[in-house]
């Protein structure tokens, strides 16, 4: 019997050991986790910083993605830092549509409208006149909808309501809460929008935007004159409007510059920081103007 009972005392002994170790075990792992997970979102951070650097460095007379002058477009992939590893990458917004400028001083602008809804139809997507009077509804500050658009009542009769914002987009993410916008459609328009930027009178980077919203920002543009540009920017950035103008010809230029709102430079750009320390992984979006150093988002995955 004194045997039998010291047998189940080492037993009981035994696995209360095994617990212990093995929550001990977890409780380190946590704890180096959390480790390397803030010393990857301070290098992130680092990252981003990187970046405004570089890109206040930037001087030249054009903004143009993959050129080799431009040194804040090459980016950083898994470059080494102490014990961990960052990636850079940054976007210019400037050749992007700020979708906040479809509404100018509390107001419609029909320009704008327009140049949506073509980029809507030259991108193949569905119902361009809906979700441009959505898109706008969402953003001007009355609750009257437009012909084809929604307000307060449609979102309110939602199964899982919430209020039209009636004011500006802070984030691109919010695209996905205006009726008509699938993931779908906010996944074909997020390469050709932003918004961020001037809301009255927005130019366009003619050597970043992109062949759809070059077609979509000119009335009258033929697709010939959109490969053209395309083509001429890949071997030499545009340094000049009168480069432009001299390989479309004037009538096509006129038409893309109706409205005086060609830039060949960039003001917003996003900076996306990504650092890994052992098993700790974070990654950072920042969005920045270039003019001041202005920090305008940030945001830590």
């Amino acid at each position: 019997m004194v045997l039998l009972l010291v047998l189940v005392v080492v037993a009981l002994l035994s696995a209360l050991l095994t617990d212990f170790a093995f929550s001990t075990l977890v409780d380190l792992r946590l704890a180096e986790t959390f480790r390397d997970s803030t010393r990857a979102q301070f290098l992130a951070k680092g990252g981003v910083r990187v970046g405004r650097i570089i890109l206040q460095q930037d001087n030249n007379a054009f903004d143009a993605p993959g050129h080799p002058e431009e040194l804040w477009s090459q980016g950083l992939q898994n470059y080494p830092v102490a014990e961990g590893f960052v990636s850079i990458d940054i976007r210019d917004l400037g050749g992007s549509l700020n979708l906040n400028s479809l509404v100018s001083a509390g107001n419609p602008d029909v320009v704008q409208m327009d140049r949506f809804i073509t980029l809507l139809k030259n991108l193949g997507i569905d119902d361009p006149p809906g979700l441009t009077d959505s898109l706008v509804d969402w953003i001007d500050g009355d609750d009257v909808p437009r012909t084809y658009g929604a307000e307060d009542g449609y979102y309110q009769r939602l199964d899982k309501p919430y209020p039209c914002k009636n004011g500006p987009f802070d984030t691109l993410e919010e695209l996905g809460m205006v009726r008509g916008f699938t993931p779908e459609v906010c996944r074909l328009l997020a390469p050709h929008v932003t918004v961020y930027g001037d809301t009255g009178g927005q130019k366009i980077n003619v050597n970043s935007a992109s062949p759809e919203l070059l077609l979509a920002w000119g009335n009258g543009m033929a697709q010939g004159d959109v490969d053209r540009i395309v083509e001429g920017r890949a071997e030499a950035p545009f340094k000049s409007l009168t480069e432009l103008r001299n390989l479309i010809g004037l009538n096509a230029y006129t038409a893309l510059n109706f409205n005086q709102d060609l830039a060949l430079t960039s003001w917003y750009y996003r900076i996306s920081s990504r650092a890994e320390v052992n098993e700790g992984v974070k990654r950072i979006e920042a969005v920045v103007a270039k003019n001041g150093d202005k920090l305008l988002f940030i945001k830590v995955y």
